[in-house]
């Protein structure tokens, strides 16, 4: 599906975006989150406007349960997302989190009656193994790869997982709304989440880099939110017609972020701190392309 690589092209920009936002204009993802669900609710709500004005409408009763639980668990995988984007590369982070299938599978399974077979197992094996060399850095030991040391792999592994738990919630909402009234609520059900969490994680430190970091941030996290409108309206295209396959394809969007993050290496560009040898991209491509046919394959597998 062309909507399901469209999404995951989006999607690595908009990670790249975010990185950049994170490391050199707000330098707090706590606070960089808060702004951005500001913004997203004029951001998209307009946009559903703009492009389909009938769409902007309360959705039935049914259809919240589903907006909170994707919601609310997107939420807390773009914090842990972005605690990560912190200390490690965005082309190390997307191929990673490309690996929301494996987590899927079983999950559609439980929640949604989608059979899988037995040959999954070798595929979501093929797909761990390109997530564990997409970790890989330039000083990094061998022995080291699989250890609980290696924090960017765990730390993009438990953002897949809470990724992929919200986009199971996706597909029977689709069968009530369409993607663009989805869109909006879900993302209100995102904000509302936030909010609750206020207590817990927006504290006087956050609310001061808010303050002092809002203007210098303010058309880079505008332009970070549109991307991110359009990479979610092309995956709930592509998720009211299968989850597994769109998955599948998406996957793609770790090859976008390693040629990214290697493009950029060769630049004089120092923002985004992606200045590794060749040796580093090479594994992580070799390793995103794992991703890729892994994810593919155990979605085409998958359905039965």
């Amino acid at each position: 599906m062309v909507y399901a690589i469209a999404s995951g092209f989006f999607f690595a920009i908009f990670t790249f975006l975010a990185k950049y936002i994170i490391s050199n204009r707000m330098r707090n993802f706590v606070s960089f989150v808060y702004m951005q669900g500001i913004l997203i609710i004029g951001i998209f709500t307009f946009l559903t406007y703009i492009f389909a004005p009938k769409e902007v409408f309360v959705p039935p009763v049914a259809v919240f349960p589903y907006a909170i639980i994707s919601g609310g668990t997107s939420i807390i995988a773009y914090l842990l997302m972005y605690y990560g984007l912190t200390r490690y590369d965005a082309s190390s982070a997307l191929p990673i989190i490309g690996v929301k299938p494996v987590f899927v599978i079983p999950l559609s399974y439980v929640f949604l009656g989608e059979y899988y077979g037995v040959d999954v197992t070798f595929w979501i094996l093929v797909a761990m193994l390109g997530a564990v060399m997409t970790s890989w850095d330039d000083d990094m030991q061998i022995t080291r790869i699989l250890s609980p040391s290696n924090e960017a792999l765990w730390i993009f592994l438990s953002t897949a997982f809470l990724y992929a738990a919200g986009n199971v919630a996706v597909k029977p909402a689709m069968k009530m709304v369409t993607n663009f009234n989805f869109l909006i609520w879900r993302e209100l059900a995102w904000f509302g989440v936030l909010i609750c969490l206020a207590p817990l994680i927006f504290h006087s430190e956050e609310l001061k880099a808010l303050k002092v970091g809002w203007r210098n941030s303010f058309l880079f996290v505008v332009l970070a939110v549109v991307v991110q409108y359009f990479s979610y309206l092309f995956l709930f295209y592509s998720l009211g017609h299968s989850v597994q396959i769109t998955e599948g394809l998406g996957a793609a969007q770790g090859i976008f972020a390693v040629t990214i993050g290697y493009l950029i290496s060769r630049t004089s560009f120092e923002a985004l701190a992606e200045h590794h040898n060749s040796r580093t991209y090479l594994v992580r491509m070799i390793g995103a392309i794992l991703i890729f046919l892994g994810i593919y394959f155990l979605s085409t597998v998958a359905v039965k």
